[in-house]
């Protein structure tokens, strides 16, 4: 069982600040292409839809992590690896400025494999 009096770290205040900006952001940006994109058929809404269910995932972890909850932390390396992928992509394709994207991601992962996080959620190493 977890304990309810434990202090919650710094470092995820910051990464659910962080995944609830983000969150708002791909929320934002999909009501918006879903209002452009409307009369140019299905087809073209995968796009926002994808955009959406990021959103929709992302403000989903925030409140885990809040809560506490170990699928969240399991969540949030998923999309943190996706993430670090895709900015390796767009880097490969030419742009030098998602390296800043890269490192984020990798700094998440990197802090969510720490210890003390991992006890903090439960998560022992196997």
């Amino acid at each position: 069982m977890k304990e309810t009096g434990r202090k919650i770290p710094k470092g995820i205040v910051i990464i659910i600040i962080l995944t609830i900006i983000s969150g708002l952001i791909l929320l934002t940006m999909s009501i918006f292409s879903f209002i452009v994109l409307i009369s140019h058929g299905p087809l073209a809404l995968m796009g926002p839809a994808f955009l959406l269910i990021l959103g929709t995932t992302s403000i989903l972890v925030s409140f885990g992590l809040y809560k506490r909850k170990g699928w969240s932390w399991s969540l949030l390396l998923i999309l943190s690896g996706f993430g670090a992928a895709g900015y390796l992509l767009n880097m490969v394709n030419g742009n030098v400025f998602s390296i800043v994207g890269l490192v984020v991601n990798a700094i998440i992962i990197y802090y969510l494999y720490r210890p003390y996080v991992r006890k903090y959620f439960a998560r022992p190493y196997k």
